[in-house]
């Protein structure tokens, strides 16, 4: 491992005796690449990565014969990169991203642990917190969560996709693990990490207003999506207002009244869905 910048190696039946079953291969690869990308985004300070910035790093990897280890080097095209990342080289980048990646998906562990007690979260950044060990404190268990950085945060959102992806794929046989390293750090991840999978829904008190265009309708079970800036949303309603949203089904612009629904799991408070109250058509001036 002296000799390479991060090590990414998996388990299972699917990898047996050098000969690589196709999906799970293809399931390791794309969410690896996915986890890695976003990451060094978070170490960047940035969302996601732009094209310029990914044509400035590439990822050389070797597979090890007769396994499914990677032996992976960051190629920088442009060596500014690493000034952008406040890091000496590859051999320090891998290593924060593998101790921060690992930080992350504790604290998504932490979460799910404590929604599934049936506790509300509150995640504080603490600078007093020691990133380097015992990254996270959960408050005596109840829901309060301190982290010495941010980014612990915005690494958790950011690679909440792909990381599902691969934790899905981790059954314990076909995937037994997945092992990700650097020269002086390493993690796993098991089926213990399903923990994290799944939902958890809450239905905010607060309402507020959308405007958009009701689509996709089943009224037999009261759903349907918002259409609204380009996004689409899910939507439920009750019985009581079944005849005023067939009223609205592909007209613009109308106004909903609506109750945000979030998941606590995805460690922010953005609306996921939303619960209609109720919906009017406000340029026509027409009362439903």
């Amino acid at each position: 491992m002296s000799k390479h910048d991060l090590r990414f190696y998996a388990k299972g039946t699917a990898f047996k005796d050098g000969v690589y079953d196709l999906r799970s291969m293809e399931l390791l690869v794309s969410n690896y690449r996915s986890i890695t990308d976003r990451l060094i985004a978070v170490q960047l300070g940035r969302r996601q990565l732009t094209p310029s910035i990914k044509n400035q790093i590439d990822y050389q990897v070797q597979i090890k014969p007769g396994s499914i280890e990677f032996l992976i080097d960051f190629i920088f095209t442009h060596k500014e990169i690493l000034g952008a990342l406040a890091l000496g080289d590859a051999y320090q980048l891998a290593e924060v991203i593998t101790k921060l990646y690992k930080a992350a998906i504790d604290l998504r562990k932490e979460v799910a642990e404590a929604l599934k007690k049936g506790f509300p979260i509150t995640i504080t950044i603490n600078n007093n917190v020691n990133i380097g060990d015992g990254n996270l404190i959960a408050n005596n268990g109840n829901g309060n969560i301190s982290i010495g950085d941010a980014k612990v945060l915005w690494a958790a959102q950011a690679t909440k996709y792909p990381t599902d992806k691969l934790i899905s794929g981790i059954d314990g046989k076909t995937i037994e693990y997945v092992e990700l390293g650097s020269k002086t750090e390493e993690m796993r991840l098991t089926t213990d990490e399903r923990i994290v999978l799944g939902q958890n829904k809450e239905e905010l008190t607060a309402t507020i207003r959308v405007y958009g265009r009701l689509d996709m309708v089943a009224f037999s079970s009261h759903k349907g999506t918002i259409i609204s800036n380009q996004e689409k949303f899910p939507v439920t309603w009750d019985e009581q207002i079944r005849s005023k949203m067939s009223r609205v089904v592909d007209v613009e612009g109308v106004e909903f009244l609506v109750r945000p629904i979030i998941d606590q799991n995805r460690l922010h408070s953005d609306a996921i869905s939303y619960h209609v109250l109720d919906c009017n058509i406000p340029q026509k001036n027409i009362d439903l």
